[in-house]
């Protein structure tokens, strides 16, 4: 079976995004590589002025998932993040309540962590980095 991980871009803030997801989700960033980092042979993008700095390729292991990243270039915009939200889920509604009220600090709110028939917990936000997250906790027995 194969290993399916999200892969984020980001618009030249993809060093501060992982940075924040590795001290909210608890997780360790393995790698951050930037352009200017690459192997004098390897084959890249045309880069602008200034985009050496950006992250090439970044990953973040959370357990035994990780979640991946790098950042456009303008040879490759950046085309937002749109249509997809990554999910969390917690065994508790005091840990979803926590890292919720931490992603959601510099963005917005866009359905207010609350109780539904499926969890204690349930809600969804969009970051201050644009990335759209739907948390919950304290997931609820399937009806039979």
């Amino acid at each position: 079976m194969p290993e399916l991980s999200a892969y984020l871009s980001f618009d030249g803030d993809c060093a501060d995004a992982m940075r924040f997801y590795e001290r909210v989700l608890g997780g360790r960033l393995e790698l951050l590589m930037r352009y200017g980092d690459a192997p004098a042979d390897a084959v890249l993008p045309d880069l602008g002025p200034g985009e050496a700095e950006r992250v090439m390729h970044a990953r973040l292991v959370l357990d035994e998932q990780v979640l991946l990243a790098a950042d456009a270039t303008s040879s490759h915009p950046y085309a937002g993040k749109q249509g997809v939200a990554l999910a969390l889920a917690y065994p508790t509604v005091s840990d979803a309540h926590r890292v919720f009220d931490q992603l959601a600090e510099g963005g917005s709110i866009t359905l207010p962590l609350r109780q539904t028939f499926w969890a204690e917990a349930f809600g969804a936000l969009v970051d201050r980095y644009g990335t759209r997250w739907i948390v919950s906790g304290g997931m609820k027995k399937p009806l039979a």
